[in-house]
């Protein structure tokens, strides 16, 4: 049979470690998990868990959020870090892309994020990737930095950024995903890029 592998298990075992991980280097912040166990909030309730952390004066936040990806085509493979296009505050939503979505999200679509938190979030971005690059080597395909309008960068009201730690449509990326050291590797990475 294939080899099968839930997203949500790979990206909950990535995303606790690296909460351990910032919070055993930074006792003094706030690191917070968007989920610890067997609850799936929403989008909107994740992006609002981030935007409602009161910060003092001289704080900020950043916002990564972890994925595991998927394709029709079985051969992709690889990792990638995504960033809110920094063309997007001058973009309006096309009528394609509007086409069967509902009325009420497009005004959101539509919405604007500041330049500082775009300059932020490539220099994230960059870092992340470089980080699991490093850690990687030539395991698995470096796909580079994309940027796009997923719903959790454009509405984080901070520098965010959307980690795709390979594909689970492909059967020996699959298999690199259920491997406790490959993910261990992928929280190295993500951790180093956190940290530099």
């Amino acid at each position: 049979g294939k080899f099968r592998i839930a997203e949500k298990d790979v990206v909950l075992s990535i995303a606790k470690d690296l909460h351990k991980r910032l919070s055993e280097r930074w006792p003094d912040k706030r690191i917070l998990i968007t989920r610890s166990g067997d609850t799936y909030p929403s989008l909107d309730e994740r992006v609002e868990m981030a935007n409602k952390a009161e910060l003092s004066v001289n704080q900020a936040i950043i916002y990564i959020s972890i994925h595991a990806n998927a394709s029709f085509n079985k051969n992709a493979s690889g990792y990638e870090v995504w960033y809110l296009n920094p063309e997007y505050r001058r973009t309006v939503v096309d009528a394609k892309k509007a086409e069967g979505v509902d009325k009420d999200v497009l005004p959101i679509l539509n919405a604007m994020l500041e330049e500082e938190y775009t300059t932020e979030s490539v220099f994230l971005a960059r870092s992340i990737l470089d980080g699991i690059s490093s850690s990687l080597g030539p395991a698995t395909a470096n796909r580079g930095l994309r940027a796009e309008e997923w719903f959790v960068v454009r509405n984080a009201r901070m520098p965010s950024v959307l980690v795709e730690v390979g594909f689970v449509t492909n059967e020996s990326e699959a298999r690199l995903l259920a491997d406790d050291g490959h993910l261990r590797k992928l929280g190295d990475g993500i951790y180093n890029g956190v940290l530099s």
